[in-house]
């Protein structure tokens, strides 16, 4: 896992005013994948916590292949300040479904900022099939290892949307 805590739009500017007085132009990455996040309270609003702060969240991810990878990159704000947190994807099948953890156990967990704000990257499969992604809270400070944790008791949905990848291309 890489995390990494920016101001992207201060980031750019500074970036964008150096190349542009020394007359370059700066290539732009782009990603191959990418989705929003939403705010949910699905598994309920942890205690402590105004609904309305809860669903104020959001989120964006966005996927770039880097060989029989991909580079999954989360920019989301309005988290619990100093929060931990999960990345899972889920994939719904005809009987049951699949679900595990983004970016393998124990690189799918990440600390939002003081601010509730979290830049974070994850490596996955490029040949994944994930359908889903969903950034757990959790309430009792402590990841579950393979299992999320008990869903309305201790480990909470905040954010989920489609996965940014070839399933929802």
């Amino acid at each position: 896992m890489i995390c990494r805590t920016r101001t992207p739009a201060r980031t750019s500017l500074v970036a964008g005013a150096a190349l542009l007085a020394l007359g370059l132009t700066a290539p732009v990455a782009a990603a191959d994948f990418e989705a929003t996040l939403a705010p949910t309270d699905g598994s309920g609003v942890p205690e402590g916590h105004a609904t309305e702060d809860w669903l104020a969240a959001e989120g964006t991810a966005t996927a770039v292949a880097d060989g029989d990878e991909h580079e999954v990159t989360l920019e989301a704000a309005g988290l619990v300040p100093d929060g931990l947190y999960t990345f899972w994807w889920v994939t719904p099948g005809i009987v049951t479904t699949a679900m595990g953890p983004g970016g393998g156990v124990p690189g799918n967990d990440f600390r939002a900022d003081e601010d509730g704000a979290a830049d974070v990257t994850i490596r996955v499969p490029a040949d994944n099939d994930y359908a889903m992604m969903v950034v757990a809270y959790h309430a009792d400070d402590q990841t579950h290892g393979d299992s999320p944790g008990e869903m309305g008791a201790v480990t909470f949905q905040h954010l989920e949307g489609p996965w940014p990848g070839p399933a929802n291309d």
